[in-house]
């Protein structure tokens, strides 16, 4: 793709998608059926790693310096990367043959996504309100 303003926007689209498409898997579970979760994962990992990646690539494209995160910033990326490490136990106890519960492994990993997003998006708009502010 040419314009990295619509790489980058798409790849928002395709991150976005990744995230939704458990809305009807949660769906599902609410109205007592059993989707099958290898149905819909494919498409979450799809969508949230191949978002990232073409909003990485149009960042480069643009010229964008590649942040040192420090601070908020780097707590923030080390919550979020524990809550994605999180599933490295739940699948070797399952490919070990023993019955995990999805459940306690699923609830940490979205604490940490949760809390870890939303420290970035907080600190970010105290930074953004901080430098209209002395403008």
């Amino acid at each position: 793709m040419q314009n990295p303003h619509q790489l980058h926007k798409y790849g928002t689209a395709l991150l976005w998608a990744g995230v939704l498409v458990w809305v009807p898997y949660f769906l599902l579970r609410m109205v007592g059926e059993s989707p099958s979760l290898l149905m819909y994962l494919p498409f979450h990992l799809l969508g949230v790693i191949g978002g990232t990646r073409m909003r990485t690539t149009a960042n480069k494209q643009l010229g964008k310096p590649v942040e040192k995160r420090k601070g908020y910033k780097r707590v923030a990326h080390y919550i979020v990367i524990a809550s994605l490490l999180v599933w490295i136990p739940y699948y070797a106890l399952k490919l070990s043959g023993r019955l995990v519960e999805l459940t306690p492994f699923l609830i940490v990993h979205l604490i940490g996504i949760f809390s870890g997003t939303g420290l970035m998006g907080i600190g970010g708009a105290v930074q953004y309100f901080q430098k209209k502010r002395q403008k």
